[in-house]
């Protein structure tokens, strides 16, 4: 710009050749010539304009190297109308102005487009007064643009810190002083003024209960802590009466690239309403038991008031044991807190009336889930299978063994469950002549409640009994205990 400016025809610019120039006009232009700082001045009532080499990129490019020596008003643009009124406050001796971060839209290559600028402008001494404007200025568009991405991010994290639904608060110093809650904990411990206000100050309750003492351990150590069914008393509103409430929580340490521990972060979720359900599904199966042993008992007394004289002691007592066997089976389900009992439960509570010595029978099997339907019928036909084990088969002797195992495997893309029930080394087998009720259970009952099918094989070295079913057809939530 320097040659351009030297090469400028002054002489029919109202300003005359430069040896004619004030002298504060002339340092200054030599100023911004040397400048790598992006520089213009607006000289004079016109605002005769001159600028320097790092200012071209900032100009609309229609504008270049036509501005040069050209009045300000006529070159400025689409600008004028932010810039023109604060060249004005400094010509009129008002002293300088600027902006920061300021959108100035411009015109490039025939389109308008926002940018961001900071600028500065300061009067130019002449010896009647403000002779000019001295402009620096640069384009602050990109680092505004992702100043502004950073706060949308941060907005959308603040967004889903809010919304999240489990509570979440922070605390900063050895005081644990409020610096972030979100909705959830407001709704779970009550509205109050928390941001930047110490624990104990604003919530007195949680101290007497030991939880400042948590705090204050986990900001001591560095360790997270964490809670599951925590039992707590809070006080919704200032003066009224305590709420009991359970949460699982953890209190994780904030940790600065020093080292040090700076706050907490703590984040859980309100269990009562669970906690609430636990209760009341315990009472429902207490009472439940109650009447299924209740009515139990009044079959067993129907049954031996009517079949004691009217059949043989071995099926009186085979029937007494069948209706033990289904209250046991009930009492396995009654004494969860779900519809569903797992294999290995079920196996070994229906053997364990009838468990010989050790290594007699084996188990083995992956954690599977089965519902109620399909666990009292599996308990009612391994009482049967056991029952006839004891009498017949493998554990009629002192030698035989049985090997009780499960698995799932995908057939053709189809998970499937298969049970097997296999004796080896007791009495050589012999298949019945007719089938009997154990058998009806056996193969009919445990193939419909399992929807799948049941095979036995009475082959002369050993009893076996297969089921085979669709996991989908297990009857249970989930298939695998958590």
């Amino acid at each position: 710009m320097g040659a351009r400016i030297r090469a400028y025809d002054w002489s029919r610019s109202v300003l005359g050749p430069p040896d004619n120039w004030p002298q504060s006009l002339r340092v200054i232009v030599r100023l911004i010539l040397n400048s790598r700082q992006p520089m213009m001045i607006w000289w004079g009532p016109e605002l005769i304009q001159f600028y320097n080499d790092a200012y071209i990129p900032l100009m609309e490019t229609e504008r270049h190297p036509e501005a040069l020596g050209g009045c300000g008003r006529d070159f400025s643009g689409c600008v004028w109308d932010v810039v023109g009124p604060q060249i004005d406050h400094v010509m009129a001796g008002n002293g300088s102005t600027g902006q920061e971060d300021r959108l100035v839209p411009v015109t490039r290559n025939g389109r308008r487009e926002n940018a961001w600028w900071s600028y500065s402008l300061a009067p130019i001494d002449a010896e009647d007064g403000v002779g000019g404007v001295f402009v620096i200025c640069d384009e602050v568009t990109a680092q505004h643009l992702a100043r502004e991405a950073l706060k949308d991010q941060a907005r959308y994290l603040m967004r889903l810190f809010e919304q999240a639904p489990g509570y979440i608060a922070v605390f900063r110093g050895p005081d644990h002083v409020f610096e972030l809650t979100n909705a959830a904990y407001v709704n779970l411990v009550g509205d109050r003024e928390f941001i930047g206000k110490p624990l104990g100050e604003i919530m007195p309750e949680i101290v007497d209960q030991g939880g400042l003492a948590l705090l204050d351990d986990v900001y001591r150590t560095g360790k997270a802590c964490a809670g599951k069914l925590e039992r707590m008393r809070v006080r919704p509103v200032a003066g009224g009466p305590v709420k009991e409430i359970f949460v699982d929580f953890v209190l994780q340490p904030i940790v600065e690239a020093d080292g040090a521990v700076s706050g907490i972060f703590t984040m859980g979720v309100d269990v009562t309403d669970h906690v609430h359900a636990e209760r009341h599904l315990h009472l429902v199966n207490a009472e439940l038991e109650h009447r299924v042993k209740n009515s139990l008992a009044v079959v067993a007394a129907i049954a031996s008031q009517t079949l004691r004289e009217n059949c043989t002691d071995t099926a009186y007592h085979a029937f007494q044991n069948r209706l033990t066997a289904l209250g046991k089976a009930h009492d396995i389900l009654t004494s969860a807190s779900r519809p569903a009992a797992s294999i290995l439960d079920v196996v070994e509570n229906a053997l364990a009336p009838h468990r010989p010595g050790a290594g007699r029978i084996s188990l083995s099997g992956p954690p599977v889930m089965i519902g109620s339907k399909q666990a009292l019928s599996l308990w009612l036909a391994i009482h049967e299978l056991v029952t006839n084990a004891m009498k017949y088969g493998a554990l009629s002797n002192d030698r035989g063994r049985i090997d009780i195992s499960w698995r799932k495997k995908s057939d053709r893309g189809s998970p499937v469950f298969r049970f097997l029930w296999r004796e080896r080394e007791g009495p050589r087998v012999v298949k019945p002549v007719k089938k009997g009720f154990g058998s009806e259970l056996i193969e009919g009952g445990l193939a419909w409640d399992f929807g799948g099918c049941v095979d036995v094989s009475y082959k002369p070295s050993g009893f076996i009994c297969r089921l085979t079913a669709l996991m989908e057809n297990l009857g249970a939530p989930l298939c695998e205990p958590a």
